[in-house]
């Protein structure tokens, strides 16, 4: 708008000049040399009123051009000034929504005792250092061909054993820890659009059982489910249903199932599964 504008100025000076230019006599428009020349002629000639009337219709182009720039900026800067006009978006009915403590931690069991391993005794024979003294030998130490399958030792054990094989410990067996489900997060599950587009899912999608309206029953149901970390619906369960309306409440469950997937909750920047309580109201027109 603004090149608009320096260029409606420029071609008005540039008018304004020419205009004031056209007085001398060496320009065709100037009004004395145009009496001159077409003096004792045919005045209604088409190149006199086109000479003589030039200045008077290059002014008011300008100031036409002008005048439309003007008022179209004009136009312009007041529709801009105007306030934007605010959609809000539905309000949900939070007084039904039922708040639950998160679950408690599963208690892992401790691990079981470590069994002792026995000692694994062994043939043994025994084999002493050997003392010089003065005195006969009664016990001579043994050759090597009797140390060929038995050990030195303090003293002669005759237990014969097999290989030792150590017994098998058994390692404690590890709970797994379900993923917890968490009811208060930083960022909730929403639904993909925010609150409007669910509002218009839902009044899209979900039939009012004929049953309910013969009879006239109206009222609100109380959804709770579980919002993956991949954004899918889990455990559609009936928090508060519709009193006298079973089938209300069965097709708000399948509504809900039907959905697509949402943006899953957040807690310490983090994707969690949450629950989410949602009210779903059927109201005879």
């Amino acid at each position: 708008m603004e090149i608009i504008i320096f260029i409606t100025v420029l071609v008005f000076v540039v008018s304004l000049y020419d205009y004031f230019s056209s007085k001398s006599w060496q320009q065709v428009t100037s009004t004395a040399r145009n009496e001159v020349v077409f003096d004792e002629r045919n005045k209604e000639y088409g190149a006199y009123q086109i000479r003589r009337n030039y200045d008077r219709n290059l002014i008011l182009i300008i100031l036409g051009l002008a005048t439309t720039i003007g008022l179209a900026y004009g136009t312009y800067l007041f529709i801009k000034s105007l306030p934007e006009e605010e959609i809000e978006a539905p309000p949900i009915d939070t007084s039904v929504f039922t708040i639950e403590a998160p679950p408690l931690d599963d208690e892992v069991p401790p691990p079981p005792p470590v069994e002792e391993v026995p000692v694994q005794l062994e043939k043994t024979v025994e084999f002493l250092p050997p003392v010089v003294t003065d005195e006969p030998v009664d016990n001579p130490p043994p050759i090597q061909d009797a140390m060929t399958d038995t050990k030195a030792s303090t003293q002669t054990n005759d237990i014969e054993t097999e290989t030792f094989t150590p017994p098998t410990v058994t390692a404690p067996k590890v709970v797994e820890k379900e993923e917890e489900i968490l009811t208060f997060v930083a960022e909730e599950a929403s639904f993909p659009g925010g609150t409007a587009e669910m509002m218009k899912y839902l009044g899209k999608n979900i039939k009012y059982p004929e049953v309910a309206i013969q009879a006239g029953i109206q009222g609100k149901v109380t959804l709770r489910f579980v919002v993956g970390k991949d954004g899918s619906i889990e455990n559609v369960t009936v928090a508060r249903g519709v009193p006298g309306c079973p089938e209300c409440d069965k097709e708000a469950i399948r509504v809900v199932k039907s959905m697509p997937k949402w943006k899953p909750a957040k807690n310490d920047g983090k994707v969690v599964k949450s629950y989410f309580n949602l009210p779903v109201t059927f109201k005879l027109q």
